[in-house]
């Protein structure tokens, strides 16, 4: 800035300085505070999942449960009817006396016969044993499940130490001798067990689980987190840092306008102070005339419309930085569509004033107000394209010409005045009517 800096420069200059901080500095808090949506937690929803998950094996260990205890009754009672509850190590004593008479001979073949009849029916032992031994196959794990959700219980730790050997027991295959024992071990196992208990403990254990399942879903439902804000073309931080890089840039060439203007000014006039103090008065007063017809420098109008595009956009689009760089380069643009109409409807309005601004400055050895004098009011425009047009000579000359004829306006109308003074002045000694 310098003395040639024009006065309207300088209030374009500080408004569009102030507009862009008042501007771009909420833009900014707008797109830094963004947040994303508010959506479902999915840690939440996966922990409620895998809740729920868990009532399915609780579900099958009441089935488990309860298919135990449906088969262990027909297996009683398919084991007394095949004889499994026989002592397996009571045999005939071989000592024994055997009868002498044929009536003891009778009876003794009799007894044969019964107790052949009470002989363990190998064939359908393991048969009968097996549907129970799947079922405590299947509950055997269960334990764990039921005594995590329903908790540990001492009037079913016993029931669940004989489901664990009756799932472990598993017979050779093809070994009649083996399938007996083993059936016989389940008979045992199964003798008083308390498996209405059991079925109760994983009842409470699915119970537990399904209410835990529901509570965590219920929790699932309400459980929200911010949505992360992705990045677009442009990483978000980066997309903030041009648009408010871009707001500066606009400002800086509009500075960087202004001063040019107001140094080409300098360099213009200042030569010619010395020729208008020669032979050449005219050459500096047309100097004037010309820089002042220049439009002013400076980009205001890019500089505020960038800062209200970034602001707009800003508003319009939290989450989007992108769009914060398209509305300040189209701010940008807009505001300088503007700014040129705004001097084109302007037009040469504001001449006279820029040319007494200059004046005031330079005092150039022609008054300035005598040549704006000879330039009728409302024909600015056209004189300005005529002055434009002409070689600094011819301009000079005009300028001359101009400041001649307005000083002989002058000159005529103080003569006037005067003469029409001097006649309206009757009784003045040696004039007629005395």
């Amino acid at each position: 800035m310098n003395e040639y800096t024009r006065r309207e420069e300088v209030r374009w200059t500080l408004v569009a300085s102030l507009l862009m901080v008042l501007c771009i500095a909420p833009a900014v808090i707008l797109l830094v505070t963004a947040r994303g949506r508010d959506i479902p937690d999915p840690q939440a929803r996966k922990v409620a999942d895998e809740a729920a998950e868990k009532v399915k094996p609780a579900h099958a260990c009441v089935v488990a449960a309860d298919k135990l205890g449906t088969e262990i009754d027909p297996f009683k009672a398919t084991a007394k009817a095949a004889h499994l509850d026989v002592d397996e190590n009571a045999a005939a004593d071989p000592k024994a006396k055997k009868p002498q008479t044929i009536a003891g001979k009778i009876r003794g073949a009799i007894k044969d016969v019964k107790d052949k009849d009470k002989e363990p029916d190998v064939g359908l032992a393991w048969t009968a044993a097996q549907p129970t031994q799947k079922a405590a196959k299947q509950l055997a794990p269960c334990r764990v499940t039921a005594e995590a959700n329903a908790g540990v219980r001492p009037e079913t730790a016993a029931a669940w130490d004989s489901i664990a050997k009756g799932a472990a027991i598993q017979p050779a295959a093809d070994d009649k001798t083996a399938e007996l024992d083993a059936a016989r071990t389940l008979l045992k196992l199964w003798d008083g067990i308390a498996i209405d208990k059991v079925l109760q403990q994983t009842k409470d254990s699915e119970a537990a689980a399904q209410k835990a399942a529901d509570d965590l879903s219920n929790t699932a439902d309400k459980a929200t987190i911010i949505e992360p804000i992705p990045d677009r073309l442009v990483p978000r931080r980066l997309a903030v840092g041009v648009g408010v890089g871009l707001s500066v840039i606009a400002l800086l060439l509009s500075y960087l306008s202004v001063r040019v203007a107001s140094n080409r000014r300098l360099m213009t006039l200042v030569p010619l102070r010395e020729a208008a103090k020669t032979s050449q008065p005219g050459l500096h007063a047309a100097a004037v005339l010309r820089l002042a017809a220049q439009p002013s420098g400076g980009l205001p109008g890019g500089v505020i419309g960038s800062a209200l595009g970034g602001l707009v956009a800003a508003a319009v689009a939290r989450s989007d930085a992108d769009v914060f760089i398209g509305g300040v380069m189209t701010g940008f643009l807009f505001g300088l569509g503007v700014q040129f109409l705004y001097r084109m409807l302007m037009g040469a309005t504001p001449w006279r004033a820029r040319a007494n601004e200059l004046a005031d400055i330079e005092k150039p050895a022609i008054p300035i107000v005598l040549v704006l004098s000879g330039v009728n009011p409302g024909l600015e425009g056209a004189f300005i394209k005529f002055f434009t047009g002409l070689s600094q000579a011819d301009a000079a000359g005009t300028v001359e010409k101009l400041a001649a004829q307005a000083e002989e306006r002058i000159l005529a109308a103080a003569d006037a005045g005067a003469a029409a003074r001097q006649a309206g002045a009757p009784g003045m000694p040696g004039m007629p009517g005395q």
